[in-house]
């Protein structure tokens, strides 16, 4: 979501775009879905199209995104998709002329001083990586997955998968509380309540925030 608001600053795209322009051969029933509702998840798009590890490309990804129909018409409600953050991903690299993760270690993670974050630019020693597990059935390492040689693929590339640790987490936090990442109106965006998360519900989302109130009476901005 950072990652779009940026190229929105810097002339590159508008979150009011629609998907056929980036993808002309896109079908009717996709061809208007804005930015705006990729980064809500109101583009009635189906929360996945496949296993985080499957080997897809970004090529054959868009494909099947195309040709996999929609649970709803855009911007009739909100339904969570990391199809369409993954969607997002193709557009900051179609835009930025550069692969995903370079993307952000340049103009996201470099700027705010983030070392430790990403796919496979940091230099990650094996031994620092968390080891995961599911109950008592041992998970592994996260670079230990299938992935590609630039990261995951793409059921995973936008919407999850990148590494990081407590210090660069709150460095992030640190830059978002300036204007070295993105300028007021853009955080404006990155935070604002645009769509409650489900019809009943007291939370929102903003651009890739989950925005809720709490018994103090204020915000909190979580995921």
């Amino acid at each position: 979501a950072t990652a779009i608001l940026k190229l929105e600053m810097m002339g590159k795209l508008s979150v009011k775009d629609t998907l056929e322009k980036y993808f002309p051969q896109a079908p009717a029933d996709k061809k208007k879905i804005t930015l705006h509702q990729l980064l809500t998840h109101t583009a009635g798009l189906i929360p996945a199209l496949g296993d985080d590890y499957e080997p897809l490309t970004r090529d054959a990804f868009m494909k099947r995104a195309m040709d996999t129909p929609l649970n709803a018409a855009p911007g009739e409600r909100y339904d969570y998709s990391n199809v369409g953050f993954s969607i997002l991903a193709a557009i900051v690299e179609i835009t930025g002329g550069m692969n995903y993760e370079q993307f952000l270690q340049k103009y996201l993670f470099e700027p705010a001083g983030m070392k430790y974050t990403g796919y496979v630019l940091p230099h990650w020693k094996q031994q620092t990586l968390a080891t995961g597990y599911r109950g008592k059935e041992l998970w592994g390492k996260s670079n230990e997955k299938l992935w590609a040689t630039d990261g995951p693929y793409w059921n995973l590339k936008g919407n999850g998968g990148i590494l990081s640790n407590v210090e660069d987490m709150y460095l992030w936090h640190q830059a978002l509380l300036t204007d070295n990442i993105l300028d007021t109106a853009a955080k404006e965006k990155l935070y604002k309540r645009h769509v409650q998360e489900g019809p009943d519900a007291d939370s929102y989302y903003g651009y890739g925030w989950a925005i809720m109130p709490t018994p103090r009476k204020t915000w909190l901005v979580t995921h």
